[in-house]
């Protein structure tokens, strides 16, 4: 089979995801899951930002896989995987409860479809968030590996600034969706974000 054909299939597999997650009123449950492990990424990627630099630490690698470690564990293994099979139980029960109030079986319908690739959808968005938000906070210390630079000062710095960059943006979103202040609602994520990174700061200038 040639990468076009695989290709197209799996343009053909997005789309039919995507109608499928359209049908089931699925949008709006991977909205809250992305947006929610997008935030509990970020963070924990913050966490462990402020953390290394509480040790002095100065090794780029340690602040990239650090934070790529916290990630995988929570975008693939918690977020993605962990989401999947809770998604797909609570569809199942809901394809079961139809089948016994239809006296038959809905394997090859819409319903048996939305039952096997909603909770797949879900389950893609629900990793994204909490996988691809934090490494992209790191960007400037993943730089500094590149170049083999020191996480020293800036690289530091910068990554905590885009991370409070991004809770910002995830504020602001909500905003626009609720139909609050959405200025505002970025504001109280970023500040948040700048509670906890104080926090961490103060615990280094207590620790020896």
């Amino acid at each position: 089979m040639s990468r076009y054909n695989i290709l197209g299939r799996l343009v053909s597999f997005v789309r039919d995801l995507r109608r499928l997650a359209r049908i089931a009123n699925a949008h709006s449950i991977a909205r809250r899951m992305f947006v929610t492990n997008a935030f509990d990424g970020l963070l924990a990627a913050l966490g462990v930002v402020m953390g290394l630099y509480a040790t002095h630490s100065v090794d780029a690698r340690i602040y990239v896989y650090g934070v790529l470690g916290e990630s995988i564990a929570m975008g693939v293994f918690s977020g993605m995987i962990a989401t999947y099979f809770s998604e797909r139980a609570e569809r199942l029960r809901e394809l079961h409860e139809i089948e016994r109030a239809v006296l038959h079986e809905l394997d090859n319908s819409i319903y048996g479809k939305t039952a096997r690739y909603v909770p797949l959808y879900v389950a893609l968005w629900s990793g994204a968030g909490a996988t691809l938000l934090p490494l992209a906070g790191i960007t400037p210390l993943t730089i500094a590996l590149l170049l083999g630079l020191p996480a020293r000062g800036l690289p530091v710095y910068m990554s905590v600034a885009c991370i409070l960059g991004e809770l910002f943006l995830i504020g602001y979103y909500l905003g626009r969706i609720s139909g609050e202040n959405s200025l505002l609602n970025g504001l109280k994520l970023a500040g948040i974000g700048v509670a906890a990174a104080f926090t961490l700061f103060l615990l280094k200038m207590m620790l020896p």
